[in-house]
């Protein structure tokens, strides 16, 4: 993790904005990194990391890929963190 730390309610669309709000919620990382920001999972050796570009040419579809890429995090079963992932992202 190179980039400062940016705040969710920072990205200029409605739809990635709830959905990093929750992951942020959830204890993963947001820094400001390549087009936008970079997502950092909660596990200590940051196995997943996304991408977040800032204006993405369809919104609904970026906020759903960000979920996506979120939920292959191997959290343990037993982590309270692994019940709240998932979600539905309309």
């Amino acid at each position: 993790m190179v980039g400062r730390e940016v705040a969710a309610a920072d990205h200029p669309s409605k739809e990635v904005r709830e959905v990093l709000k929750r992951l942020v919620a959830d204890g993963w990382k947001l820094r400001s990194e390549g087009h936008w920001g970079t997502l950092y999972c909660p596990c200590e050796e940051h196995c997943t990391s996304i991408r977040v570009g800032g204006t993405p040419k369809n919104p609904g579809q970026e906020a759903r890929r960000v979920q996506r890429r979120a939920k292959l995090c191997p959290l343990p079963p037993d982590d309270p963190r692994a019940a709240l992932r998932g979600g539905n992202v309309k």
